[in-house]
């Protein structure tokens, strides 16, 4: 079962597409990556997903309703978490939490274990209100805030912004706790890293356009190739389909997503004196879909 299906969005501004023709889908217990450089057009399409803006053309089904339509019925289901936190600045953390506890139709004794569970897993002073909290006490009370009412979908909007390693740890596993329990999770970040490694699949937004999904093992992903020697092959790397992600003098990194029927004979050229084979990392898939397609227009 589909919980999101986003059917051909594009939005304008100014006649010019913020963007265009947007599709996807995430399925029922998955966490979604969502990745592109600023300006792609990730935070428009999770505003225009949740019904905080209209797109100009297609729709957006949540649960199996229209998200315009439905707007109402899919929040009660819904948590979000945007990247830029702000907040009433004379309510405490405590309070905050409360009134969010109290939405979600919980008991009071359900409501007082999960703000303790929250407070503790984050490390938080309740206490203190708004205008007193740092960017990452912020960040902090706002995640709390949108895995407390335990919803079904839970979109992410550049979560660990501020926040220190440990906290990202904390929170990461506590991402992973919910996953097993059933919650989906869209999550757009900034740390390939985390999402490599919590993610199901992701989506690469790039100036307002998905360029690929892509499910994210090895497989689909390819493989980095490291080779070093006084006269590299790169042509050859090239017309097997390899991607020049970093080159010096005698050395170079590329990603490669074809055979290894094509790559061994490249590997054997006099050329080279060494080389290595390793898995890639979502930055360098990051890397290959962006950054040296913007070198090869100019």
């Amino acid at each position: 079962m589909d919980v999101i299906e986003v059917h051909e969005i594009s939005k304008y501004y100014h006649h010019q597409p913020a963007i265009k023709n947007v599709s996807f889908h995430v399925e029922k217990g998955e966490v979604f990556g969502f990745i592109g450089p600023n300006g792609a057009g990730k935070s428009t399409t999770i505003k225009t997903m949740i019904d905080f803006i209209k797109p100009d053309e297609g729709n957006v089904q949540i649960f199996g309703l229209d998200s315009q339509r439905n707007a109402k019925a899919i929040r009660e289901k819904t948590s979000y978490v945007s990247s830029d936190v702000r907040f009433y600045p004379n309510l405490t953390s405590l309070d905050l939490m409360r009134v969010v506890a109290k939405s979600a139709h919980l008991t009071k004794q359900e409501q007082n274990q999960k703000i303790t569970y929250y407070i503790e897993l984050f490390a938080m002073d309740a206490t203190k209100k708004m205008h007193q909290l740092s960017l990452g006490n912020k960040k902090k009370l706002a995640l709390a805030c949108g895995l407390l009412t335990q919803p079904q979908l839970l979109i992410l909007d550049e979560p660990t912004n501020g926040l220190d390693p440990l906290m990202q740890h904390r929170f990461y596993e506590e991402l992973t706790r919910q996953k097993q329990q059933g919650m989906t999770i869209f999550l757009s970040s900034h740390d390939l890293t985390e999402v490599q490694r919590q993610a199901d699949r992701a989506a690469f937004i790039k100036e307002g356009k998905i360029v690929t999904i892509e499910h994210m093992n090895q497989e689909t992903v390819g493989q980095i190739i490291s080779v070093t020697g006084p006269s590299l092959p790169m042509a050859a790397f090239k017309r097997i389909g390899a991607t020049v992600l970093k080159q010096e003098k005698q050395t170079a990194r590329l990603w490669y997503g074809g055979t290894r029927q094509l790559l061994f004979p490249v590997l054997e050229d006099e050329g080279i004196d060494h080389f290595m084979i390793t898995d890639p990392e979502l930055e360098d898939r990051f890397l290959t879909l962006y950054e040296h397609k913007e070198e090869g227009k100019s």
